[in-house]
């Protein structure tokens, strides 16, 4: 009761210090969606390997009044490269499929949908010679792009999918059932809310402020020998895209949204993390992926060579990280045992290893049949700026944990678990003026300390 109190006058406090930098600082700043709703969708891993290993996505459109326009970006596992961007057309109630595999005849790496809400191909249309995926000859079948390097590759990555836009049917002027509201329609009005930057918005009332709407799932199967294993993506909202997407320039995290990068981080940072493995019958695999980091090569592909977009990141710029995240990790087996030396984990004991890649797979060595890891990262505190202008500091890593069990029972998927670490108070740049403002992370709703101005 207590602490329940001391909320309440927080909360009471903030009210009355904050103003009109309340509405947007408590309301829309970013944070993971607790209820699996939001306007971003992180997807961290997908697998596409011969031998009919492939990753089927899914996304919703959970509203079933207006429509969402969402651009999707599908990321290397080593340098983030982009290796595709298109868009989704989500009428109301909509859901959208694809996988990502490897064609059986070129053996290269696909994006494969039967899905009407995405184009079954770009090449010179028209709102009269569009064409929509499906099962009779237009199925969108892509191949990713290039890579810039070699040591990267397009058969692991993780994937984007950031609300563009949001149709409101309810000022649209049509009474008519649902079911008018076709996909030509939404595609035609959004290329020309693309065209004037945002200013023609009729008749579906198009709007760059976006509600939390999208859900996500992915699937990890093989339909050769029957295995098939379910994860959601990590939802964000409030994220809030404030500008009119296109597919010709790269959409990076916290480049065009009323949160930036250092918020994105703030929100997914994490502190130790908790993942259970099996070395018996059953396989495990760790997985980690640092969607943040967004790896930039300058001519030339060597660590040394390497920029990282994320703010987290930069502490690790300089020899001999080169942006590479370093971690402990400690073992237990199922009687609270843990090891005294050696190496149970490939590339993890009691040194000090690294993460040098956007995606991280770890597989767990045979030490104990069972148990689980509990990994630790060197986190310095992180400050930067809002898009609001305030400043900001976290500590924490900002990381997507999840694992894979693969045997003779099958597969499964999940999420590791995690501490939440410390998301700062935000103070007015340039002013010693402060006050307390929501948490960055659910789990925590205020958990402040004093930061300099």
């Amino acid at each position: 009761m207590r602490r329940l109190l001391k909320y309440a006058a927080l909360i009471v406090m903030v009210l009355m210090m904050s103003g009109s930098a309340w509405a947007y600082n408590y309301t829309d700043h970013v944070t993971t969606a607790p209820n699996n709703k939001g306007d971003v969708l992180i997807y961290p891993y997908f697998l596409a390997l011969d031998g009919g290993w492939e990753t089927k996505l899914t996304v919703v459109n959970t509203d079933e009044t207006n429509s969402v326009v969402a651009k999707v970006v599908i990321r290397s596992f080593k340098n983030s490269e982009e290796l595709l961007d298109f868009f989704i057309y989500l009428t109301p109630a909509d859901v959208w499929i694809g996988k990502m595999m490897v064609d059986p005849v070129t053996k290269r790496v696909v994006i494969d949908s039967t899905d009407d809400s995405v184009l079954g191909s770009t090449s010179g249309i028209t709102s009269t010679t569009i064409k929509w995926a499906d099962t009779v000859g237009n199925a969108l079948h892509q191949v990713m792009f290039p890579l810039n390097c070699s040591d990267d590759g397009d058969y692991l990555g993780y994937i984007e999918i950031i609300t563009a836009a949001i149709g409101d049917m309810s000022k649209s002027g049509q009474t008519a059932p649902v079911s008018i509201h076709s996909k030509p329609q939404l595609w035609a009005e959004y290329e020309l809310f693309k065209a004037s930057k945002g200013i023609l918005k009729k008749p579906y009332d198009f709007t760059t402020k976006n509600a939390n709407v999208l859900a996500g799932w992915m699937q990890v199967q093989n339909s050769i020998i029957g295995l098939s294993a379910s994860l959601k993506a990590t939802t964000l909202k409030d994220y809030d895209n404030d500008t009119v997407l296109g597919t010709a320039a790269e959409t990076r995290l916290g480049q065009y949204a009323r949160n930036n990068l250092i918020e994105v981080e703030a929100a997914l940072s994490k502190d130790d993390i908790a993942m259970p493995y099996v070395n018996d019958k059953d396989l495990s695999l760790h997985i980690f992926t640092f969607p943040t980091k967004l790896t930039t090569t300058d001519k030339g592909c060597g660590l040394d060579k390497k920029k990282a977009d994320g703010p987290y990141f930069q502490q690790y710029l300089a020899s001999p990280n080169y942006y590479c995240v370093p971690y402990k990790v400690k073992i237990y087996d199922l009687k609270e045992n843990t090891p005294t030396g050696g190496s149970p984990f490939s590339g993890g004991d009691t040194t000090i290893r690294v993460f040098c890649d956007e995606v991280n797979l770890l597989g767990t060595g045979a030490f104990y049949p069972e148990g689980w890891a509990h990994y630790y990262f060197e986190n310095a505190e992180v400050f930067g700026l809002t898009v609001a202008q305030k400043s900001l500091g976290y500590l924490g890593t900002p990381v997507l944990p999840t694992y894979l069990y693969v045997g003779a029972t099958g597969l499964s998927a999940n999420y590791g678990a995690w501490t939440d670490d410390l998301v700062n108070c935000q103070y007015s740049v340039g002013t010693s003026t402060s006050g307390y403002l929501p948490d960055y992370q659910y789990t925590d709703f205020i958990d402040c300390q004093l930061m300099p101005t």
